[in-house]
């Protein structure tokens, strides 16, 4: 199960659905491995590519999610095909940090990052109540940026980090949250209408780092 709930909910918007990471299939972990051994998402997520075999990656990973602090996901399309991951992690004081991998390159610039973080982010604020989401991505990847700052995200700061890159903090309150949505939905409609207007945007390999 994942661990933040009772009940393991796969919440859903736009294309996407969110699977709990304990349920993929033989055929999604395949992926889940060649996505954290590829090199350019490895840089982007400020981490070496991972070596380890699918199986003990599988059990490492099925561990992690198994922690009280964690909310991990695979992203199935339209299709129900696993084409990345995305978590809360650190989850406490009604707090948590952000991470997603569109690994799939044939769902790069197609807008699925936007609406899985719109399915995860209705699940922190609506059903865990938290208060403030925050993430990690790096200056030189601009792409992530514009995604997350589409559904709502905020620069904090920046400072140095390893080989000489930027980190970039970013953070999203659920007032912040709520407003938006309040004020997206005089034009559109609905609430869900705004959504779906707000998260159609590109997106690449945009995993928010995982410290």
């Amino acid at each position: 199960m994942t661990a933040a709930f009772a009940t393991p909910p796969q919440p859903a918007f736009g294309r996407v659905r969110l699977q709990p990471i304990q349920d993929l299939d033989r055929h999604a972990w395949r992926r889940v491995a060649q996505h954290f051994r590829d090199p350019e998402i490895a840089f982007l997520n400020g981490t070496p590519p991972n070596r380890l075999p699918v199986w003990l990656l599988r059990r490492v990973l099925k561990a992690d999610a198994r922690r009280v602090d964690r909310a991990t996901f695979g992203i199935l399309d339209e299709r129900g095909d696993y084409i990345g991951t995305i978590e809360l992690y650190d989850i406490r004081r009604e707090r948590a940090t952000m991470g997603i991998i569109i690994g799939e390159r044939s769902h790069w610039g197609r807008g699925y990052g936007p609406e899985a973080m719109t399915a995860l982010l209705t699940l922190a604020f609506e059903e865990l109540q938290l208060h403030l989401v925050q993430l990690h991505t790096f200056a030189d990847n601009p792409r992530a940026q514009a995604a997350f700052v589409k559904v709502g995200f905020r620069e904090v700061r920046r400072q140095p980090a390893a080989g000489g890159r930027v980190d970039v903090q970013m953070s999203l309150s659920k007032y912040s949250w709520e407003d938006r949505l309040r004020s997206l939905a005089e034009p559109h409609g609905t609430a869900s209408d705004a959504l779906a207007a707000a998260s159609d945007t590109p997106d690449g390999p945009n995993r928010a780092r995982r410290p």
